[in-house]
């Protein structure tokens, strides 16, 4: 075994317990509403323009603020406005300037359909730190997958706005990578660093939410290996900062060469989430059937300083292939949205996806 690998089957365990132990709270998303002016084929919460689930009351949201902010430091809790399409809740920048008074940073992520010169005004006016905007390949594959025919002109007009005003701490573009996209990748990273944007980040789709009925949008391995080729290739171009999402531990073979940090899966670790229905959890693509608690009910506070068992020891996670699996003490079970908990396994591993044999 190599030096090198015999540190990080060794170490980086060691570091994971730690952290999940300390549990320092570090991003939270707020999952605002369900409603979306998209009908994207991949979307994990099944989201819809016109929705019967309430949203999520603004003043809950300041109220949940309040109570973090008397325990933690607010300067480093990044808050992650979600949705649906953010853009889609009333008020959203009124509530981002609330935020801002109380001294966290927030941002969001957007499809960015919805933006004129004026809600760029609004975010800069509310204090908003950070911004990923959705854009997912040339304008047919695009919108083919965002469901709408303009989704694609009116994301690079957005783009185009936030880089002509760059008011913000951090700005990125996100692909969704698949099998119609991956054939032009390399023209599309041309386009991307045309665009001016300070960062992109390329993630692969989750067999959850409306993804299921799409077997077109899943790459096969041969397609998972392709990628991340490209994406090493960008990275070693270095004039556009490129990584692959956290979507999944890949193996060693290419943890550092898609991603500039190894994978580290935080959901109830350093991260937590307030659902649109008050509960309390980590990431909004996770099984809700892991709710911790419920904001209408239960101090926020108490629920991350003393549940989350489940995510912080992951060792119940270790069924299936896992349990003879080399790799288990660098991936822990893979990121928590992907874990299948009518069948007690990992849904999708990126490891063994990279290891399939070519067809």
């Amino acid at each position: 075994m190599a030096i090198g690998d015999f540190a990080t089957k060794t170490l980086l365990p060691i570091y994971q317990s730690a952290v999940s132990r300390v549990h320092d709270l570090r991003y939270l998303f707020v999952e605002l509403t369900h409603r979306c002016d998209l009908a994207c084929l991949h979307c994990g919460s099944d989201c819809i323009r016109d929705t019967r689930t309430p949203d999520l009351p603004s003043q809950e949201v300041i109220r949940v603020l309040e109570e973090i902010k008397q325990k933690y430091d607010s300067h480093k809790i990044m808050v992650a406005l979600a949705g649906g399409e953010p853009l889609c809740y009333p008020s959203l920048f009124t509530l981002g300037a609330e935020i801002t008074q109380l001294e966290f940073p927030w941002g969001m992520v957007t499809n960015g359909h919805a933006w004129t010169k004026e809600t760029v005004a609004a975010a800069k006016a509310a204090g908003m730190c950070s911004v990923t905007v959705s854009l997912d390949g040339f304008e047919e594959d695009h919108n083919w997958l965002r469901g709408r025919s303009d989704s694609y002109a009116r994301a690079v007009r957005t783009i185009q706005m936030l880089v002509a005003d760059p008011f913000y701490q951090c700005m990125d573009i996100v692909t969704c990578v698949n099998k119609r996209s991956l054939e032009r990748l390399d023209e599309f990273y041309e386009q991307v660093r045309e665009l001016g944007v300070p960062a992109w980040r390329l993630f692969t789709i989750s067999p959850i939410g409306r993804a299921v009925r799409h077997d077109e949008l899943f790459l096969n391995g041969d397609e998972f290996r392709s990628l991340m080729g490209k994406i090493e290739r960008y990275r070693r171009l270095g004039d556009l900062p490129v990584t692959y999402s956290e979507s999944g531990y890949l193996g060693p073979r290419h943890e550092l060469k898609a991603r500039d940090h190894r994978f580290f899966c935080q959901a109830g670790i350093s991260v937590a989430g307030v659902m649109v229905n008050g509960d309390i959890l980590a990431c909004p693509n996770i099984d809700r059937r892991f709710s911790q608690g419920n904001i209408f009910k239960d101090s926020f506070v108490d629920i991350w300083e003393n549940r989350y068992q489940a995510f912080r020891n992951r060792k119940w996670m270790k069924t299936d292939k896992c349990v003879d699996c080399s790799e288990w003490s660098r991936c822990r079970g893979n990121s928590f949205h992907l874990w299948d908990l009518d069948n007690d396994r990992t849904r999708l591993c990126y490891h063994e996806l990279l290891k399939t044999p070519t067809q």
